[in-house]
């Protein structure tokens, strides 16, 4: 499948949705608490989910086999019996394959338990399972250990996303065109649960209730359009690139509220995409989800704090041609990881709000650069390791914004490839042995005009180290300025 052109369809029709700005969390309560009553409860219904998760695997496969034709699709009883005989492996799939485009194909696992009444923890044994399906029968490949974790718990990250932005917009009263377009970008948001809705009439019927399973949840979104510069710079060697870059982000809930108690009732979500460059389309996404937070009592009432368990979502990618070869500047991903974090609030009286935020988490399965493992379509290894996230805000009424956003990634190859033993290239390694670091700093300054005109700039300055056991170390650093004007909605 063409996972880019999907995944850009479904970054891009986030924009049709109504982060700048501040909650009052008294109002939000309120709001909660007012919808309620209306709210409509999904019965649980665990075999139409399965399937829904076979028909989605059933449909790729046939896709993959009769339309595409790929040999990997050529799938018998003997290419089955020897998937379960070898067990897990390292696949060679490419960056974004792996590191991107399996955590959306688990959301849609994920959104088949979500929508037919399962909870955010009982849908993520949907979510491997469909990928343990997938690993083990529908490829005539070895199952790869990094597609099963990056689907499982990548996919519950972007599953719950994407159930809940796809919640807000159901409107069973309306009819006519108001209601097409509703079912219909709902459909491009959570597919799984628009197809649902359609087999089951809902997509058309009316109620006297708007028919969300979640109460009315304010949404913050901005979207951007401008110019970035970067200057790649690697043994003193510079490569100049400009680009017309889209920049969109969300954030959706309030931290502090005091009725979150579910998994996913914050998160945030960011994405930058580059046009018309050799730079890769989708060059970054940051995903925040909080899965568990409590709401800290301070003794002074313009100050809040809220401690909890949060899950992450990175990924960064980039190009650049010096001296005439291709390279990669970086690549990290932390597609599987979760940590404790804390964010922070003052607001002074003369309307000047401080935030500030930090995360640790722990990486269970990343991706990041590497300069030497070059096989088949992987240029990149994969291991575990961890990540820190630091950031600084302040806000000037709903007008103006400067920020500093700091992040800090560690990947691990355990079980690297010996250049020495070429035997176990394929299959059983994580790439070469070693480590990379990927240290991300972002001064960010933004001004709104008229409530919903956004001018902003950015600078910022990303820097790689990787340590190979086997070949020289290697270091690079990259410069980027960004010039935009947007609309917040």
């Amino acid at each position: 499948m063409n996972f880019q052109k999907t995944l850009l369809t479904f970054l891009l029709c986030l924009t049709i949705l109504p982060v700048y700005g501040q909650w009052n969390t008294d109002t939000t309560s309120v709001l909660n608490a007012k919808n309620q009553k209306d709210l409509t409860k999904l019965t649980k219904n665990w075999p139409k989910a399965t399937g829904l998760i076979l028909g989605t695997n059933l449909s790729v496969w046939g896709f993959d086999r009769f339309v595409v034709n790929g040999e990997y699709a050529r799938i018998n009883l003997t290419s089955m019996k020897n998937n379960f005989r070898q067990g897990f492996v390292w696949d060679n799939d490419m960056f974004v394959t792996n590191l991107f485009a399996h955590p959306y194909h688990g959301g849609l696992y994920f959104n088949a338990a979500r929508s037919n009444g399962m909870n955010f923890w009982e849908s993520v044994p949907f979510a491997a399972g469909g990928s343990w399906m997938w690993e083990f029968f529908m490829e005539n490949e070895y199952p790869a250990i990094n597609d099963f974790l990056a689907t499982s718990i990548g996919g519950a990250s972007l599953g719950e996303m994407t159930f809940r932005l796809s919640d807000q917009i159901i409107d069973d009263r309306t009819f006519g065109f108001d209601r097409f377009k509703r079912e219909a970008l709902l459909t491009l948001i959570s597919p799984i649960r628009g197809i649902g809705r359609i087999i089951n009439g809902d997509a058309w019927k009316h109620r006297l209730t708007r028919g969300n399973t979640m109460p009315v949840t304010p949404i913050v979104l901005y979207t951007n359009i401008g110019h970035r510069y970067i200057a790649d710079i690697l043994k003193e060697k510079t490569d100049f690139s400009d680009m017309m870059c889209i920049d969109m982000g969300l954030n959706y809930g309030n931290p502090y509220d005091q009725d979150n108690e579910k998994p996913y009732d914050y998160f945030s979500f960011k994405v930058a995409l580059n046009v018309l460059t050799k730079q890769p389309i989708v060059g970054r996404v940051n995903a925040l989800g909080m899965l568990y937070s409590k709401d800290i009592t301070l003794k002074k009432p313009n100050r809040q704090l809220a401690i909890g368990l949060y899950q992450h979502f990175n990924y960064y990618q980039s190009k650049a041609d010096i001296n005439n070869v291709s390279l990669s500047p970086y690549k990290i991903s932390e597609a599987a990881s979760v940590g404790p974090g804390l964010i922070y609030q003052y607001k002074s009286k003369r309307n000047i709000t401080f935030l500030t935020s930090a995360y640790l988490s722990a990486i269970f399965l990343g991706g990041s650069q590497t300069d030497h493992y070059k096989v088949e379509d992987r240029d990149y290894n994969m291991g575990s390791g961890f990540s820190s996230k630091l950031n600084f805000q302040l806000l000037f009424g709903n007008k103006a914004a400067v920020g500093l956003f700091t992040e800090d990634y560690r990947i691990y190859s355990w079980v690297g490839y010996n250049p020495n033993n070429p035997d176990k290239l394929h299959s059983s390694v994580q790439g070469d042995k070693g480590n990379a670091s990927l240290s991300v700093a972002r001064l960010a300054l933004s001004y709104v005009i008229n409530n919903h005109f956004l001018l902003s700039t950015e600078t910022g300055y990303l820097y790689r180290y990787s340590y190979y056991k086997y070949y020289p170390d290697v270091e690079h650093s990259v410069r980027e300025n960004k010039v935009s004007v947007g609309y917040v909605f």
